[in-house]
């Protein structure tokens, strides 16, 4: 939302005459608001919405100054009356915001449709509506959002969101069309061009030619813009308090405490903390879903409180009364975001990690980002607002090596028995024209060969079917996998032969489902933290061999490695050998390192130091 909600001045005829003096008072409101007075605005607009004819102007005001405070069901109560007595597109699209920041989206969809049937051409509206439209469907953005991304950007061409909006939502689809959006490259020229470089990186991640400091530059624009006020305010806590004869609190903040590849990763590292040093919080907010996972972590950590209900400013205040040490943030810019909580500081140290693969730009939001030597080089410092804060191998926690469940025959799998099996099983829109054009090289240069993909909806595998086929290569050498359950997958993975990573953005968790089940991964190593994931994987089970630099040596690995059966025999014993001491499947060792890299950061901290920290 932007830094002053939208208000309009202009109201209905009053059917009762119009004090002067309130008049001017509300004048004076509209003046404390525009100057960022909020305080005074909102004393003056209570007094007045008890006099009918402010009844409307005021709530609108109020409301707006609700949203900037966080306060959505608050603001949700009063712009209803605003909506009711003045009818305005401004008093209706506030109160769209407020619906879904109240999470209630049918009602938002009516009230941003109704802004809309006031005044068409609203193109924020017609973007926000698109967003709205687009929730609940990560795997297959309805065509309707798609229309208001492209309605708003015929309204604003300018509209650098609205572009970005559109370009990820048809990532999602596979579709790369000429005439359905700007490319990369055109993206970026439009985002460098406009007028606000306030928006929200996590989409770029996967586009190429994106580089660490345009991402860094953004997410420094974007968090400034949405969380000004809580950036501006005095922080809730200055200092690391006397840890001597204690245990160190550490809160984890996250919108994915439930089934979701984030709680996958870390609910072995919350089991093995050392209880006798640390005191762990965990801290939800985002959907509310009593799921299997979610109960494992309630039984795991000390304290489990779910901030969902909580203003930004209340989840803070509860965060600082809990006496948290060191607050990790597990979300950063993914969706549900809420970094106006760590905006606020809420803990004397902060940390971002595993949710947001990149900085946030924001030296405030947070004083480290965890990584490793591989996958943030302490050469790249400067590309991050945070400091470097390293692990010893590699940045991402894994579950420990279990028995796999039994592998199937390949016909299970609609595989053939006799092919080469190059996999990858990342989401459609970490794939890109040029991404494509390497793998289709590497079918070509391979013969009896197919690739076998991730379950996706039927438009992306139809329009992958037909790149596919532009490319020289047969449909039916694509085979898009079935759902099956994660225990099933990690199983069935072992009737690949090869992994390929996706670039700019590669692979994490569905790099190590691979390797766990003893398939060699091919990466190639980038610029961004997202680009350089698979390398501190492999690194970190010393198969520096699979790192490559560049989109050359990458596909003739891949065609090498196909080829020479010998090569890729010896490669998969050499995996299958390191996984049982690997550190990369060694919870209870990486839990150890973090805690030792945590005890790092409040020591630095403490001195009022800053830099970069290992464990």
């Amino acid at each position: 939302m932007k830094r002053r909600p939208p208000f309009s001045t202009a109201r209905k005829p009053a059917t009762t005459a119009v004090n002067t003096d309130d008049e001017a008072l509300y004048r004076r409101a509209l003046q404390c608001y525009e100057q960022g007075r909020y305080d005074e605005a909102f004393a003056i607009c209570e007094s007045l919405r008890s006099r009918p004819a402010f009844q409307g102007r005021a709530c609108l005001v109020l409301g707006c100054i609700h949203l900037l405070r966080q306060q959505a069901e608050a603001a949700e109560t009063v712009l209803r009356i605003a909506a009711q007595k003045l009818g305005s597109t401004d008093a209706w699209y506030n109160l769209a915001l407020a619906l879904t920041a109240t999470d209630k989206p049918e009602q938002a969809e009516k009230a941003y449709r109704q802004t809309l049937q006031l005044d068409p051409k609203q193109p924020k509206a017609w973007n926000n509506l698109g967003n709205l439209l687009n929730r609940g469907h990560e795997w297959e953005p309805p065509q309707q959002a798609i229309e208001c991304y492209r309605r708003a950007i015929e309204l604003q061409p300018d509209y650098a969101r609205a572009h970005v909006n559109l370009a990820f939502a048809r990532r999602k689809l596979a579709d790369w069309s000429e005439a359905g959006g700007p490319q990369p490259a055109q993206l970026l020229s439009i985002i460098d061009n406009s007028k606000s470089n306030a928006h929200d990186p996590l989409s770029l991640l996967a586009c190429p030619g994106t580089s660490p400091e345009l991402l860094r530059d953004m997410a420094a624009s974007y968090a400034r813009s949405r969380w000004r006020r809580e950036l501006s305010l005095p922080p809730l806590v200055n200092k690391v308090a006397d840890l001597s004869g204690r245990r160190i609190r550490v809160g984890y903040l996250s919108a994915d405490l439930r089934k979701h590849p984030v709680t996958h990763l870390i609910t072995d590292v919350i089991a093995h903390h050392d209880r006798e040093r640390f005191e762990v919080f965990l801290y939800a907010y985002g959907p509310e879903i009593e799921d299997e996972e979610r109960q494992t972590l309630r039984r795991l950590a000390e304290h489990f409180t779910s901030v969902s209900a909580l203003s930004d400013r209340a989840a803070a205040e509860k965060i600082r009364a809990d006496g948290i040490d060191l607050l990790v943030d597990l979300t950063g810019f993914t969706i549900h975001a809420r970094l106006g909580i760590t905006a606020l500081r809420p803990a004397a140290v902060i940390a971002s990690w595993l949710g947001y693969i990149g900085s946030l730009g924001e030296p405030r939001l947070a004083d480290y980002i965890i990584g490793d030597a591989m996958a943030t080089p302490p050469e790249r410092a400067r590309d991050f607002s945070e400091s470097l804060a390293l692990m010893p191998h590699c940045f991402q926690p894994n579950r420990a090596l279990t028995a796999a469940m039994p592998v199937p025959n390949r016909q299970a799998e609609n595989l053939p028995d006799d092919a080469f099996v190059f996999c990858s099983f990342n989401q459609c829109f970490k794939l890109s024209p040029d991404l494509w054009d390497d793998w289709c090289r590497i079918l070509s240069s391979t013969g009896n060969s197919v690739l076998w993909l991730a379950p996706i909806n039927p438009v992306a595998r139809d329009n992958l079917r037909r790149e596919a086929v532009r490319r020289g290569i047969a449909a039916e050498r694509l085979i898009f996998a079935k759902w099956r359950s994660l225990p099933e997958h990690q199983g069935r993975l072992a009737l690949a032969d090869l992994a390929l990573d996706t670039w700019p953005y590669n692979s994490g968790t569905t790099a190590s489902d691979a390797l766990r089940a003893g398939v060699p991964l091919v990466t190639m190593i980038g610029d961004t933290f997202v680009g350089r994931m698979g390398a501190s994987l492999l690194h970190c089970l010393g198969l520096d061999e699979l790192i490559t630099k560049d989109r050359a040596s990458y596909t003739a690995l891949a065609v090498a490695l196909a080829m020479d059966k010998a090569r890729l025999h010896a490669l998969r014993a050499t995996l299958a050998s390191r996984l049982p001491n690997a550190p990369l499947f060694d919870p209870q060792r990486f839990s150890r390192d973090l805690e030792r890299l945590f005890q790092a950061m409040l020591d630095q901290r403490a001195r009022g130091q800053s830099g970069i920290v290992r464990a």
